[in-house]
Formats: structure tokens, C-alpha cells, sequence
């Protein structure tokens, strides 16, 4: 058991833990005969995992290829004995096998849009083992980044060895929330009659596109269109895409009419005042959450894993918090004490730092005025963009592993 919950762990922090490899690279040098029996697609959220069944393991390098977009593998060594390939799913549109030269497999991915190579790396599997590859979405700009030839072979001390896990460098990965969505409007604007939905979309697709602009982080985004999200499917968006962090934006509506400016939240069991509590609420009422949860361990085990997991994860929120604060303060109207605490749902991700900006009031005039302005936006956004940048460089998401 003591095993089995470090294993999870590891698994849990290694979400934002940086990789060092360039994309190609050459995993073993298998110089004896081996096989693929198999292979599997499946997506789940917005992560696509390539499965390939071996008789031992493969050598392989692996490349991306643009117009149309394609994942390449070659396979030195490796004879294909898996029949059909298989169908595609999530983000590869199909899969095919054939001889690329004398000795060498090639098994190419077709994608429906270009991606992320997050993870490619021989596993032990109950048939022997298994290269197994994670894709997510990515702008053109780091999928194109990827494409490279074969690394020169590495030294294997015994070819019989497992061979040693193969890391594909990484940029963190960001989840923007645009709050509210579909039929539930958010809050509605005094004057204008502004719906919240709106607002919060335009705004995460402006920061969006800053952050795919500097190109030093991957984004992903809950909803990109008018449509209904759940509260509980936003966190677990976020979790199946190994998202390093979330961020999830707002613009509340109060009967005070007069409280207008900016704040940033973090999650906490007691609101830090009632103003806070009171903003919770209504952004809660969206859907009910159930709790995070932890296959296959006990309620015991499952407790201690989120109080150790949750501590680093509500540190790094903390920090994100605070610079986020600052990053707004230089060219918007802050809210007195601007970060506050509070139970929100879309904060209880466990393993993922998470924040929740409010963006102003749609309740107040002047801030309604100016979030329905795309420039106020596009100031707003920058100062976002700025704070997860930031971020991310501080926490060392950004810097590669020797």
C-alpha cells in the first residue's frame, strides 16, 4: 500500500515538473529482433494517449511534421505483427503502419490540430512493454517547434534491460476558465444589461491569445464558445490535461452598487470576509461539486494524499495570488484587500494551483462601462497574461531540467 500511494504522488507533482529532452529521441538501443503486437488511441479530456504493444523494448525517434499535421515514430528493429491499426480518437484522426525502409517501422499519427507532445516513454506492460505517447493542444507555433530528426543512438549497458524512460520537452500548461457559459449567463449588468458570460470569454480568449503570442506557454481553455460548462467538468478538464495551472475568470454582480474594481481569489475552507463569502456564493450556484477524488485507496488514504498534495498545491495558488494582484494594480481599479479567500468550487482542484480573478463589477457603472470595452480587455488581459508568465518563471515551470 505505502508503495501504491507513492507512486501516486509522484504521478500527482510530476504535473508541473519540466522535462529536458528535445522531442526526437532515441528511447533504446534494442539490437535484437522485437515486435508490435498492438495499438491503442484514447482521449479523455483534452489529453489523446497512443499506446504501442512490444514484445520488448523499442528502440524508436520521434518527430512532428506539419501540412497536414502528423506525430511520426520510426521504429529501428521492430517488426509490425499488430494487424489493422487502430481507429483515431480526440486529437489523431487516424493511425498508420508501414515499412519506411529495410529494418525500420514507421507509425504515423494523423492529428485533427496540432499539439503538444507532453510525454513519449517505454512502460512495462502485462505483455511485455509498451511506448506510450501524450498528446494535448497546442498553437502551430510549438507544434512546429517540435519537428526534428533522430538523436544518435544511446548506449545500452544490456539490451535485455527496461529501458529508461524518455522525456519530451514540456511547456507548462495553462487552463483558462471563462466563467459561466450556455444557459447560465452569470451576472447581468445594471445599466447595459451585460451578461457575465460573455464578458469572461472574451477576455480569457484575449489573454489566450497573448500567451500562444510570447509562445512560452501552452493554454488551454474550458469552453471557447457560448456554451455550458459544469463546474465539477472544469476541474476535471483541467486534471486530464495535466494542467499546471488554472485560472478562472469573473465579473460578479452585488446589491452595492457603489464596490467596483478587481480582486483575486484562492481557496479557503472560511471566506476571509463576508464580501468574499457572498461572491462564492453566487459563483457556486452554477452546479454542485462532489469533491476531488482518489482511485483505488482508501477514504484514509485518500485524505492524507489531499492534505499533502493540497499544501504545495495552496502555496503555489498563494503566490500566483499575489502577483496577479500586483500585475492588475499597475493599470486597473483594485478592490480594497484585492486577494481574498473563499470556498469556490472551480478552486478545488487539488493537485493544480488555482486562482479565481474577479474582473470587476457589472453591478457598478464604471465597471461595467469598461469591461464591455475590448481595449479595457486587452488591458486587463495583458496584466493576466504578465501574472502567469511571471509565475511560471518563478516556480520554475518554465526552466528545463539539466
Amino acid at each position: 500500500m505505502t508503495l501504491g500511494l507513492g507512486r501516486r504522488l509522484v504521478v500527482m507533482a510530476g504535473l508541473r515538473a519540466p522535462l529536458a529532452l528535445p522531442v526526437s529521441v532515441l528511447a533504446s538501443r534494442a539490437v535484437h529482433a522485437a515486435a508490435a503486437t498492438g495499438a491503442s488511441v484514447a482521449h479523455e479530456g483534452a489529453v489523446t494517449r497512443f499506446s504501442l504493444a512490444t514484445t520488448a523494448s523499442p528502440a524508436f525517434s520521434l518527430f512532428t511534421l506539419g501540412n497536414p499535421p502528423r506525430v511520426v515514430i520510426d521504429l529501428p528493429g521492430l517488426a509490425w505483427s499488430g494487424g489493422e491499426p487502430p481507429s483515431g480518437a480526440g486529437l489523431v484522426r487516424g493511425v498508420r503502419v508501414r515499412l519506411n525502409r529495410p529494418g525500420v517501422t514507421r507509425v504515423v499519427l494523423d492529428l485533427a490540430r496540432p499539439v503538444s507532445v507532453d510525454r513519449a516513454e517505454v512502460v512495462e506492460a502485462s505483455s511485455g512493454r509498451a511506448l506510450e505517447i501524450t498528446l494535448s493542444p497546442a498553437p502551430e507555433s510549438v507544434f512546429l517547434r517540435q519537428t526534428a530528426s533522430s538523436a544518435a543512438a544511446r548506449p545500452a549497458a544490456d539490451a535485455e534491460a527496461p529501458a529508461q524512460p524518455a522525456r519530451v520537452a514540456r511547456k507548462p500548461l495553462v487552463m483558462l476558465d471563462p466563467g459561466h457559459g450556455g444557459r447560465d449567463p452569470g451576472a447581468i449588468g445594471r445599466v447595459a444589461r451585460t451578461q457575465e458570460k460573455h464578458i469572461t470569454l472574451a477576455a480569457a480568449l484575449e489573454t489566450r491569445r497573448l500567451l500562444e503570442q510570447g509562445g512560452r506557454v501552452r493554454v488551454a481553455m474550458t469552453r471557447t464558445r457560448d456554451v455550458f460548462v459544469p463546474l465539477t467538468e472544469r476541474v476535471r478538464a483541467a486534471r486530464a490535461a495535466g494542467a499546471d495551472l488554472f485560472l478562472s475568470l469573473h465579473a460578479d454582480a452585488l446589491d452595492d452598487r457603489n464596490v467596483r474594481g478587481a480582486s483575486v481569489y484562492t481557496l479557503a475552507e472560511q471566506a476571509s470576509d463576508p464580501l468574499a463569502e457572498r461572491i462564492a456564493r453566487n459563483e457556486n450556484r452554477a452546479d454542485r461539486f462532489a469533491g476531488p477524488t482518489f482511485e483505488g485507496v482508501t477514504p484514509e488514504a485518500a485524505r492524507i494524499l489531499i492534505a499533502l498534495v493540497r499544501r504545495d498545491t495552496l502555496n503555489g495558488a498563494a503566490r500566483m495570488a499575489r502577483i496577479t494582484v500586483s500585475s492588475l494594480a499597475k493599470d486597473v481599479t483594485m478592490l480594497p484587500n484585492s486577494h481574498r479567500f473563499a470556498g469556490f468550487i472551480v478552486l478545488k482542484a487539488p493537485d493544480i494551483p488555482s486562482v479565481l480573478v474577479e474582473m470587476g463589477f457589472l453591478s457598478n457603472r464604471e465597471d461595467e462601462a469598461l469591461l464591455r470595452r475590448p481595449d479595457h480587455r486587452r488591458v486587463v488581459a495583458a496584466a493576466m497574461a504578465r501574472a502567469i508568465e511571471a509565475w511560471c518563471a518563478e516556480t520554475g515551470a518554465l526552466q528545463a531540467a539539466g
